[in-house]
């Protein structure tokens, strides 16, 4: 990696051989062996010039991100304060960013001050993609996609729960079915989201049609459309406390266990936290223990 990196600044392999304290013929090697494992050519090279090619100048952040990143654990291990500084960077759906991390950031924060907590809320398709291309070491969130590249933690199971005006004719139900439920103008979360995708596949799964009247990028929109009459529902119960300040909706459960989503810890498949890291997702589980009760039971990974 550092062979790569000093290769993509002077863009001559003199140089950057001069740089490496190596011979030409061995920088040229370590090149052709990061290609070899990447599948691709990072440089373009002529008798005269050296240029990166377009996967080459996507890669250097990556690179130099790694490499660094490398540097920071290896002073960390080797001056014994791993768990006194650094940075945890995470990505989280918006539900449990805004119910669950607010609070235990701060404890975290308050237990070691010399780490950095960064979190981006986003939506299920964004943070896949952020834990895949290395920009946080883990996310929180639903069962991931892409099975064969991510491996998924289960923490707790968030039930869906019908939203409706507390006038709607299901209002006063003890619990409703979903096929009750469908045959209400809907109002959903827009594909993307780890809701609309969960809620989609149960559906299929059923056989049931799924056509909302209208879709929206966050909760907050969709409870305001069904306050004003447009439709109902289909929420977690955990989006479902973001909501409950309105004394116009009421939220009734499902006769139907089987809608709901499980939330855990998506990592890369094969990657280990930090320590850091690993001390913040200990807190995450204690603090969702006590938070939602008898949703949250930590599980071995999901097939």
């Amino acid at each position: 990696m550092r062979a790569f990196l000093a290769l993509s600044r002077h863009l001559s392999f003199r140089k950057a051989a001069a740089e490496l304290r190596v011979t030409q013929p061995a920088l040229s090697a370590q090149i052709k062996a990061l290609e070899g494992k990447l599948g691709s050519a990072l440089f373009q090279r002529t008798t005269r010039s050296v240029q990166l090619t377009a996967e080459g100048a996507r890669f250097v952040l990556r690179a130099r991100r790694l490499v660094d990143e490398l540097q920071r654990a290896v002073g960390e291990l080797k001056d014994g304060t791993a768990l006194e500084r650094g940075t945890i960077a995470f990505s989280c759906i918006p539900t449990i960013a805004a119910v669950a991390f607010p609070r235990i950031i701060r404890e975290f924060s308050l237990d070691y001050p010399g780490v950095k907590v960064q979190m981006t809320d986003d939506t299920t398709t964004a943070m896949e993609r952020r834990i895949l291309n290395g920009e946080v070491e883990f996310g929180v969130g639903g069962a991931p996609r892409w099975r064969e590249a991510l491996a998924f933690s289960p923490v707790l199971e968030d039930p869906f729960v019908l939203v409706c005006r507390r006038d709607h004719e299901l209002a006063r139900r003890a619990k409703v079915s979903m096929r009750e439920v469908l045959k209400h103008p809907h109002i959903s979360l827009a594909v993307g989201s780890n809701v609309r995708t969960v809620l989609t596949r149960l559906l299929e799964a059923e056989g049931l049609a799924f056509t909302p009247a209208h879709e929206l990028v966050h909760h907050h929109p969709v409870g305001a459309m069904v306050e004003a009459g447009l439709g109902v529902s289909l929420l977690p119960s955990i989006a479902c406390d973001m909501l409950r300040k309105t004394s116009v909706l009421r939220f009734v459960p499902l006769a139907e266990k089987r809608y709901s989503r499980a939330i855990g810890l998506i990592t890369r498949r094969g990657a280990v936290l930090s320590p850091p890291a690993q001390r913040f997702y200990d807190l995450v589980l204690r603090t969702m223990a006590t938070r939602f009760g008898e949703r949250a039971r930590p599980r071995r990974e999901a097939s």
